[in-house]
């Protein structure tokens, strides 16, 4: 059976051949990649989670060793650690009741794996050179093991086990995560190539989704603790209504962009997203469990983000030529004269301004699919200017 899914939750252990071929896969399966963003979007949550509540998750398989009675496998600097954190621990089974089933699962995986060791140990170490050969009658008779002897086979199968559970602990707050709470059914909305499409969120927010375009999100964005959206493809330009308790965080497969209230533009790739931004504060950070510093912008910057690679230094960019895709006019602090020029250019039409109205700054952001005459009237009304029309020439003038 061909697992479309398998690649995904073990990406990062995939070669350079095998992450082209993944790719391409993408590229061509719309749903397939919301996927990937969306495991995406689950590990770097459980991350977040699992690092504000229980910074060092070994501490919680001590934990459950000791809740199970056995604190004979822990060392004394374990159970030394173990006691300064029982507090910390606590409020955190309080604060993530998911955790109660992980401390569960690592208790019924130790005793599973202790019967499987004492089951077959003979074997592994016989595959390890170390099995005495002689009968079972000559075992029963002869002298203690060297202490050296006794520390392989208690180390070892500790060290074996710790792994183990490890990997059931991160398994195991994956399963919590994915089908708990936060896991409630989300809406998806896709842009065919060549068509704009604009989603309007319950807390005031907006999204222009333009081209062949991917985004998911949990309704109820309005009275949500954390309002979250995922672009699994494509563009998308991002209106967001300004909560300064609760933050904005657009995840892609290569990124995470986090904002409070914000106009900016994202395009995602497979494996690059670019996050160029008009207005307020965005922070851009990696995706999945790359812990690369994240680079906050300015307006009128641009980040690109690289799977496995950490942000690009902010960079600045021409607003209007950059976002171009978007079907917007973005002019930010752009001279009046140098914003006519853009319009001579779209429009085809003669478009002069006044020396006196030349370097004065306009802010704004317009439909391309407007009229000049919209164009123009809605800039002259901002600076305080008329519009003069002879034939199909236009001029800004100052306002009368």
């Amino acid at each position: 059976m061909d697992d479309a899914y398998g690649p995904l939750l073990f990406e990062d252990a995939l070669s350079a051949e095998q992450r082209a071929k993944l790719r391409a896969r993408l590229a061509d399966d719309p749903a397939l990649a919301d996927g990937w963003a969306r495991w995406q979007q689950v590990r770097a949550r459980l991350r977040e989670r699992l690092q504000e509540h229980v910074p060092d998750r070994r501490l919680l398989v001590l934990y459950a060793l000791s809740e199970e009675g056995r604190e004979d496998l822990l060392t004394p600097e374990e159970a030394e650690a173990l006691d300064a954190a029982r507090p910390a621990i606590a409020d955190a089974l309080d604060a993530v009741p998911a955790l109660q089933q992980v401390v569960k699962r690592v208790q019924d995986e130790r005793a599973d794996f202790e019967t499987v060791w004492a089951q077959h140990r003979e074997e592994i170490w016989a595959a390890d050179g170390t099995t005495d050969r002689r009968s079972q009658t000559d075992r029963n008779e002869r002298a203690p093991r060297r202490p050296g002897r006794a520390r392989r086979e208690g180390g070892g199968r500790q060290w074996a086990w710790r792994l183990t559970v490890a990997a059931l602990l991160l398994g195991a707050a994956v399963l919590a995560v994915v089908y708990g709470p936060q896991g409630a059914e989300r809406t998806t909305v896709t842009a065919e190539a060549g068509e704009q499409r604009r989603v309007a969120f319950e807390d005031g927010s907006t999204v222009r989704l333009v081209g062949a375009s991917t985004l998911s999100y949990t309704p109820g964005m309005d009275a949500a603790e954390e309002r979250r959206v995922t672009l699994a493809r494509g563009r998308a330009y991002f209106d967001v209504a300004a909560r300064e308790d609760v933050p904005f965080v657009v995840t892609t497969p290569a990124a995470r962009t986090e904002v409070l209230g914000t106009k900016f533009g994202v395009a995602a790739g497979t494996d690059t997203t670019e996050v160029v931004l008009v207005d307020g504060r965005v922070r851009v950070g990696p995706g999945g469990n790359n812990e690369a510093e994240p680079v906050v912008l300015a307006p009128g910057e641009r980040s690109t983000v690289r799977s496995g690679d950490a942000p690009t230094p902010p960079a600045p960019v021409d607003l209007t030529a950059t976002l171009d895709w978007t079907g917007l006019f973005v002019f930010r602090a752009v001279p009046t004269r140098a914003i006519a020029e853009r319009l001579r250019d779209h429009y085809g039409a003669s478009i002069s301004v006044a020396p006196a109205l030349a370097d004065e700054p306009v802010t704004g952001t317009f439909e391309r699919n407007r009229s000049v005459e919209q164009v123009l009237s809605t800039i002259a009304r901002t600076l305080g200017a008329d519009v003069r029309t002879e034939g199909e020439a236009y001029r800004l003038e100052p306002g009368s």
